[in-house]
């Protein structure tokens, strides 16, 4: 359906693998005032990815108070691990299997938690204003 409520008509072919395209009828087209917030130019082609319905139900579910709640929790958890491998060069694992993954991990962790305790505890200097001389 169109912005309009007009049905449109596809030939459920997939395109490039994950494009549908569908069409308009030009008499529903052309008296339309919406045209503008569903085609550019004087195409009556939309273009619709194959998961559009997947990633409209998450729209929906993005806009919930549980969402908000598991996105700053998710949050949490992934800037830990970006942070172990942007600032401390944790990329790769060098110990073998789950219990070297796992002692790892466990040191890793510690080091964040040792890293957060130090902030806390002694807070970096203010900055000050270096004068300029000419």
């Amino acid at each position: 359906m169109c912005p309009n409520d007009k049905l449109l008509r596809t030939s459920v072919t997939v395109h490039n693998g994950t494009t549908i395209y569908y069409l308009a009828r030009k008499s529903d087209c052309s008296a339309c005032p919406l045209k503008g917030d569903c085609t550019t130019g004087i195409q009556r082609k939309l273009a619709r990815d194959v998961n559009e319905k997947a990633r409209d139900h998450v729209r929906d579910l993005m806009k919930t108070d549980d969402y908000q709640v598991s996105f700053k929790q998710r949050k949490l958890v992934e800037t830990g691990f970006g942070d172990l491998k942007r600032n401390l060069g944790f990329t790769r694992l060098k110990l073998r299997g789950l219990s070297g993954a796992h002692d790892e991990f466990l040191l890793a962790a510690n080091v964040q938690n040792l890293k957060r305790l130090a902030r806390s505890l002694w807070p970096p200097p203010e900055r000050t204003k270096s004068s300029c001389t000419e």
